[in-house]
């Protein structure tokens, strides 16, 4: 959190005379050269402090929209707003916790889930250890209806008698000094004194990092990961009555796809690029269910160690992207610059997994048109052999992650 701010600057950012001068900013340009300017016009009315406040204000009003319809009248600290869970993934949230009445919300931040919670429990609590957050996460309930529906506690939650809450929902802290954590020991709490917390209360979810190392999580507990349009967000664990019976789930927002590891892997065979190839959901990939996706829809693998998939035939399947192969075989880049001045490329998206090159430097080498058709170029491997495809999209068009890439 910004050291800048203080209890006297958040009673400003409340004020009438702070709000409007948020309105204003909103339809401003905040990008990063128009700053200086907005700053000293900012400070012929206010002081600096409170013209900094108000700038950061804005700019993070703008970049919550993607998380909160009401961002505009909420208040946010950047490392919390990037830990925060989206209105689509909180509200999923709530739905799992939906059987439980009296729920606890343990490191509640700026509100992203406690907002969810209080409007679908009997009661809740939105616990949080730093008080100018318990600050903002007031106002941000306020905002949202939900100030009579939780009561929100500044306290060390590992501290607290939480009898009488029937479900927790734990958000530890995954940063440290600005850096993402991925290990649930670094985690804060780590794992271990929630697991200590487990002992008293069996209906726990946690949200971690969906870099999450199978290793660390213990035996008996689930893990769900869960994606929202594409891009991996979070993994859960799941204790006590919040599990769903299979080990490892994959879930898929807003459309709320869920698919189940089983416990039974399929023998998938490997084959050459077909008809069209297919990239898994990251959420697919995380809950290794590459496997089980590729028997659902008869396709196989290129290699035993890569997620594409590829078919003869074109089974449409909300659990991942498809394109039409063009040209495929053995990774040359004087052969790819042929086939992308045959397809008349302009635009040319490149995907890879399995090898090392970096897609932004690679792109350079290659010879596209001005004006061509957009092509999507895999640099991947068959059967352990470098390998590339040129494609072209197939069905509706779905916003994806060019790579094992995920969000906090």
């Amino acid at each position: 959190m910004s050291n800048e701010l203080t209890f006297e600057l958040i009673d400003f950012l409340t004020s009438p005379l702070a709000q409007s001068a948020l309105e204003r900013l909103a339809l401003i340009d905040l990008r990063e050269q128009a700053l200086l300017s907005v700053l000293s016009e900012l400070r012929k009315q206010f002081s600096p402090g409170q013209a900094s406040a108000l700038l950061t204000q804005a700019r993070l009003r703008q970049k919550a929209l993607e998380k909160f319809p009401l961002a505009a009248q909420m208040l946010f600290v950047d490392e919390s707003l990037q830990q925060a869970s989206s209105q689509a993934v909180a509200a999923y949230h709530a739905e799992r916790f939906s059987p439980f009445a009296h729920l606890a919300d343990l490191g509640s931040g700026i509100g992203g889930d406690a907002i969810a919670l209080a409007r679908s429990a009997a009661s809740m609590w939105a616990v949080e250890n730093n008080p100018l957050l318990c600050r903002l996460l007031q106002h941000n309930l306020a905002v949202n209806g939900c100030s009579g529906r939780a009561s929100v506690l500044n306290a060390d939650w590992t501290q607290l008698d939480l009898t009488g809450r029937d479900a927790l929902f734990i958000d530890p802290a995954r940063r440290r000094q600005g850096r993402r954590v991925f290990g649930l020991a670094e985690m804060e709490p780590p794992l271990e004194q929630i697991l200590n917390l487990h002992t008293r209360h069996a209906n726990i979810a946690v949200k971690v990092a969906p870099g999450v190392a199978y290793a660390e999580i213990p035996p008996g507990v689930e893990v769900e990961f869960i994606s929202e349009h594409g891009l991996l967000k979070e993994a859960l664990l799941l204790f006590g009555g919040l599990r769903s019976g299979f080990a490892r789930s994959a879930t898929l927002l807003p459309g709320r796809q869920h698919m189940h590891h089983t416990g039974r892997e399929p023998e998938i065979p490997l084959g050459p690029p077909a008809f069209c190839i297919y990239e898994p959901d990251p959420a697919i990939i995380r809950a290794t269910l590459v496997k089980s996706l590729a028997e659902q829809i008869n396709a196989c693998q290129l290699d035993a160690n890569i997620a594409y998939m590829t078919s003869a035939s074109y089974t449409p399947t909300p659990f991942a992207r498809a394109w039409q192969v063009l040209h495929h075989g053995p990774f040359h880049l004087k052969t790819l610059n042929h086939w992308l001045r045959e397809a008349n490329a302009g635009e040319v998206i490149v995907k890879k997994r399995g090898s090392a090159i970096d897609p932004d430097d690679f792109r350079k080498k290659l010879k596209t048109s001005a004006k061509g058709n957009q092509v999507t170029v895999f640099i991947t491997r068959h059967l352990d052999r470098p390998w590339m495809i040129t494609a072209a999209p197939l069905g509706p068009a779905i916003p994806g992650p060019a790579a094992e890439q995920y969000e906090e």
